[in-house]
């Protein structure tokens, strides 16, 4: 098991399969913590799971305050979940 397998089944649209394999090297403590959980958010969200993703790129910014690409995502996920348009709340 590693990463670049999980990135590799990713990739290849067996997302489920990915977030197993990180899952599993998160509880056999395989990998960089920061490294792991930062792959199992990316999966995360690419299937569709925001607050799974969430929760894993939280983690990441607490290990690691300066992680930018942890950062980007939550950016990108919060801009997300902040964004609605009036006109479609009230017709």
């Amino acid at each position: 098991m590693s990463i670049d397998e999980a990135k590799r089944l990713a990739k290849n649209g067996q997302r489920e399969e990915a977030a197993k394999m990180l899952s599993r090297m998160m509880e056999c403590g395989e990998g960089k913590r920061e490294d792991v959980l930062l792959e199992l958010g990316a999966v995360y969200y690419a299937k569709g799971d925001t607050t799974s993703a969430l929760n894993c790129l939280n983690e990441v910014v607490r290990l690691n305050p300066a992680n930018r690409k942890a950062k980007a995502y939550l950016e990108m996920i919060n801009g997300i979940l902040d964004y609605y348009c009036k006109d479609l709340l009230n017709p």
